[in-house]
């Protein structure tokens, strides 16, 4: 089980950046997995540059799970690969808002697949929303990462919807990501306020974010940039977090 939600409790702190970003540097390949309940199209638009999903994405896990197939077998077929300089593939979101609500009875077994699978799965869940994150995604997760800006703007929302992803991950599997610490609050202020470990940062960056936001033209030198660096250093950490648990639960590494 090697399953990471990302999620965020409002305003716009950059989780499809991020887990775009993760996925494209992570050291091995991964499936990134488009489920945000609000759908936007945002990778398939930005940095797969317009892509026709050709009928793959959730939507046809739908109705793959109508015809009762294996969700598992059927995974491979339904994704994207991640652009040209990448090994990972994209598993597009709902292709439109009315399939989230006939998706309510697809979480569980979509849960079980991709937590069957070989490969890390990152998983963009876009907004934890007024009911909390899909059951089914956080119980398989290795952990859940709660994106959040440094304002008080961006904590006000994170102190009225974290307390629904604690509630249903436990404290040990949920960690925050801040995007532009010290503006003005640094990782160590918000992570006592809020009670939940800092797992990462991210450097305050529009040019290098945007890259993967919203498939803008990489500025010069972007691989060494602090956003950049950022990532990486994020990825070391999962990657460090995923062995401690398979230690604990008894998995080989």
């Amino acid at each position: 089980m090697n399953t990471w939600l990302f999620t965020s409790a409002g305003h716009a702190s950059g989780v499809t950046a991020l887990t775009l970003a993760l996925a494209t540097l992570w050291p091995d390949d991964v499936l990134l997995v488009d489920g945000n309940r609000e759908p936007d199209q945002s990778v398939l638009a930005g940095y797969l540059q317009g892509a026709n999903p050709a009928g793959r994405g959730l939507g046809a896990v739908l109705q793959a799970h109508r015809e009762r197939r294996p969700l598992a077998e059927c995974l491979p077929g339904l994704t994207l690969p991640l652009g040209d300089a990448s090994s990972s593939d994209f598993l597009p979101g709902f292709a439109h808002p009315g399939m989230v609500a006939l998706f309510a009875q697809v979480w569980p077994d979509f849960a079980a697949a991709l937590s069957a699978s070989e490969r890390t799965v990152l998983v963009d869940a876009g907004r934890i929303g007024p009911t909390g994150l899909p059951l089914p995604m956080v119980s398989v997760s290795s952990g859940v990462v709660v994106v959040t800006g440094s304002r008080l703007v961006d904590l006000a929302a994170l102190r009225l919807y974290l307390p629904l992803v604690v509630a249903s991950a436990g404290e040990e599997r949920v960690g925050l990501v801040v995007v532009g610490p010290n503006r003005p609050y640094g990782t160590g202020e918000i992570s006592e306020r809020f009670g939940v470990p800092v797992w990462g940062k991210v450097a305050w960056s529009p040019a290098e974010a945007a890259v993967f936001a919203a498939g803008e033209r990489a500025p010069r030198r972007r691989l060494v940039g602090p956003y950049l660096a950022d990532v990486r250093a994020l990825a070391v950490s999962l990657l460090e977090q995923t062995a401690v648990h398979r230690s604990l639960i008894g998995v080989p590494r």
